[in-house]
């Protein structure tokens, strides 16, 4: 259930928090009064894993008010987030492309061989509701995902491009005159995952609130503050903030259930990391166990077994970290061209609470210890 919350905006930020009664139900609000002359928003540092080279996706929880906004001039493009705040050239931006004569249409864009942009025109009033957005990249697709379903696609290629500049939620570029970048409405449950995600994988999880995923995962739940509950990176209020009760909306709380253990090696490009593609859910048929930062369309394999290693186990100069006991097997899976490796294992409704797994991808890597190298190792067990 979601109830209309009480707001008190201060310039361009206010931040909301929740009666006891309501289980999660905080988030960032908004308004686009151009009267702050420090922008308010919330700054994340930069940090390489937020511009990540295997791809990514972008998602949160948004209200947005055009009814408000009305035509103006200059020109505004209210944001979600961004990275590459100063100027035109950024990594990626989420937003609202309101021009100067309140155009109702979201866009996310990608730059990286060239610049693109992937749209959703809206019906106006379409966002007074809450709606959940995201936008991936593959490597060689941009998509637009509303509310767990693809609305729209265009080809992209090549490597995100990093500008090494702060992430930005809630405001967009820097603007001395107007803040005709800040967003006009609520965010909740923003998140980055450092692969692209299916829109089935998307809708899995978009009624949670994700906590403690591992894998170089950010989840910003927004729940009274700017911190990144999975990865720790934090980020603060700036401006004319303040924070103030809000019961907009009511997720699941879901923390994950499992862990990751060990250590990656490092190959070509750092360290490979073991993570999920969304929860292990019973009746979860879009599940799945996700490598990523190994090479490009190289050969790889997923080990499967009913639980991590107590210890390391060395082999063929990595070390493993499942459980040779309970080993169920090896499966062949390769990277794609972003160097992802994807096991996906489907959840049956009739899994038994509880049950685990436990998963690490090795990949042929001419930089790893005797051509190879090794995720760590990432657990789970499966949950109603």
């Amino acid at each position: 259930m979601r109830i209309q919350p009480f707001v008190v905006a201060i310039g361009c930020v206010s931040l909301l928090a929740v009666p006891s009664a309501v289980a999660q139900a905080r988030c960032a609000s908004f308004s686009n009064s151009h009267t702050d002359p420090n922008g308010a928003r919330i700054e994340v540092p930069y940090a390489p894993q937020l511009v990540p080279q295997s791809g990514i996706t972008v998602e949160a929880w948004i209200t947005y008010d055009d009814t408000s906004l009305g035509n103006s001039t200059p020109y505004r493009w209210p944001t979600i987030v961004r990275t590459g705040i100063n100027g035109a050239q950024n990594a990626f931006n989420f937003r609202i492309d309101a021009s100067n004569n309140n155009t109702t249409e979201l866009k996310f864009t990608v730059n990286a061989n060239s610049r693109a942009h992937v749209r959703w025109p809206f019906a106006s009033g379409r966002l007074l509701q809450w709606t959940h957005v995201a936008g991936t990249y593959d490597g060689t697709t941009l998509r637009l995902i509303v509310d767990g379903v693809e609305v729209a696609s265009t080809p992209l290629s090549g490597d995100i491009r990093d500008v090494g500049q702060t992430i930005r939620i809630g405001q967009g570029a820097d603007n001395s005159s107007s803040n005709n970048e800040c967003w006009n409405g609520e965010i909740d449950e923003l998140r980055i995952w450092p692969f692209a995600r299916t829109a089935g994988e998307i809708a899995a999880t978009k009624d949670m609130e994700l906590t403690s995923v591992p894998g170089l995962v950010s989840t910003w739940n927004l729940d009274g503050n700017g911190n990144d509950s999975s990865s720790g990176q934090n980020g603060t209020p700036v401006g004319a903030a303040s924070w103030s009760p809000n019961a907009s909306a009511t997720l699941a709380t879901a923390p994950f259930p499992g862990l990751a253990v060990g250590m990656s090696t490092t190959g070509c490009l750092g360290a490979m990391h073991a993570t999920v593609s969304s929860l292990p859910n019973q009746g979860n048929a879009d599940f799945a166990f996700v490598g990523h930062r190994g090479p490009a369309n190289a050969q790889a394999v997923a080990l499967l077994s009913t639980s991590p290693a107590a210890a390391p186990i060395p082999l063929a100069g990595i070390d493993l970290w499942v459980d040779a006991s309970g080993l169920i097997g090896g499966f062949a899976v390769g990277t794609d061209g972003r160097g992802v490796a994807r096991l996906p294992l489907p959840i049956p409704s009739t899994a038994p609470a509880g049950f685990t797994l436990a998963v690490q991808f090795g990949v042929l890597d001419p930089c790893g210890p005797m051509g190879l190298t090794a995720t760590d190792a990432v657990g789970v067990a499966t949950v109603p």
